[in-house]
């Protein structure tokens, strides 16, 4: 993949994930495993402060808490096509999702006055990364959570299953 030869909006939500903390996420193998398992993607606002009305939450594989809002903004009816790309050390994987107009819309509303705070990525359940959304994101993200080639790979090809 060239990040160079991107789009703005794809090219800051990579710069996004690479900015977060690296997490480890080997407790999501055993929610992937499965093959006939449905995979369910949410991205949801979220805080780094409990306030009235968040569900509190930590990443998978760190203490690390933070703060749900309750409406989830995109799930695996706005993706379009989902697939494995390298991480960034090589030796991990993460996942490039690109959303339909209706989710690159409700997206791109719902990031524009969150920026400077976390953005979650949940996979079934489970919060894999949380990065401080340095931009608002519109037709596509890159899930990165130091991901095998395989639970990656289990990701990608439920999310295209819907």
């Amino acid at each position: 993949m060239r990040y160079a030869s991107m789009n703005r909006p794809v090219a800051t939500l990579i710069a996004l994930f690479v900015a977060s903390d690296t997490l480890s996420v080997s407790p999501l193998s055993a929610a992937i495993q499965s093959a006939n398992q449905t995979t369910s993607l949410e991205v949801r606002l979220a805080e780094a402060q409990p306030a009235a009305g968040l569900i509190e939450a930590s990443l998978s594989g760190s203490s690390r808490k933070i703060y749900l809002h309750r409406e989830i903004v995109v799930t695996n009816a706005d993706v379009v096509q989902a697939r494995v790309v390298p991480g960034t050390t090589g030796a991990d994987f993460s996942v490039t999702v690109a959303f339909s107009r209706e989710g690159a819309a409700k997206m791109a509303q719902a990031t524009a006055a969150h920026v400077n705070k976390p953005l979650a990525i949940l996979i079934n359940g489970q919060v894999v990364t949380a990065p401080t959304l340095r931009d608002p994101v519109s037709d596509s993200a890159v899930i990165a959570g130091d991901f095998t080639s395989s639970e990656a790979a289990a990701i990608a090809a439920a999310l295209n299953r819907k």
